[in-house]
């Protein structure tokens, strides 16, 4: 009777630390988000590049040379749009092969003049945000847009 007691007792602690090790281990299973400086990246194109770029003297053949064609083309041609990613934040989980990298996209705008000179530039870097930053180009894209025809 005493060794049924204490094989119950036994069955009953080895259940708990079954039970605390399963909560402890959700518990560290949590991801952590760790912010980083913008860095990394596939076809990065860096502040240099962009501020080479003088409206009313880069031709539109000056921006294709070194830059290639844009990912978007708008307004029949009068808007080039060039996108990359760069990583600026990494996912660190407890859990096994559950660890990566938060790319954020970042874009190019320039607008050429009817000369097929760069009128505008303008670069929007995501900053740590969940959202995307095309709609504020759009945006800027409209606003000139709007005022250029009478």
């Amino acid at each position: 009777m005493i060794r049924t007691k204490s094989m119950r007792l036994n069955r009953i602690i080895m259940h708990c630390g079954m039970v605390l090790l399963a909560l402890t281990g959700l518990g560290l299973s949590g991801c952590i988000i760790i912010p980083t400086p913008s860095h990394g990246g596939v076809g990065v194109i860096t502040k240099e590049t962009v501020e080479s770029f003088e409206p009313g003297k880069t031709t539109r053949a000056d921006v294709l040379l070194r830059l290639g064609d844009p990912a978007k083309r708008l307004e029949e041609d009068r808007i080039f749009v060039y996108q990359w990613e760069r990583i600026h934040a990494y996912v660190i989980s407890m859990l096994p092969q559950t660890n990566y990298d938060l790319p954020r996209p970042h874009y190019l705008g320039l607008e050429f003049a009817s000369d097929n000179r760069v009128r505008r530039v303008r670069v929007l870097d995501a900053s740590f945000t969940f959202f995307d930053q095309y709609p504020k180009l759009e945006e800027w894209m409209a606003e000139k847009s709007e005022s250029s025809h009478p």
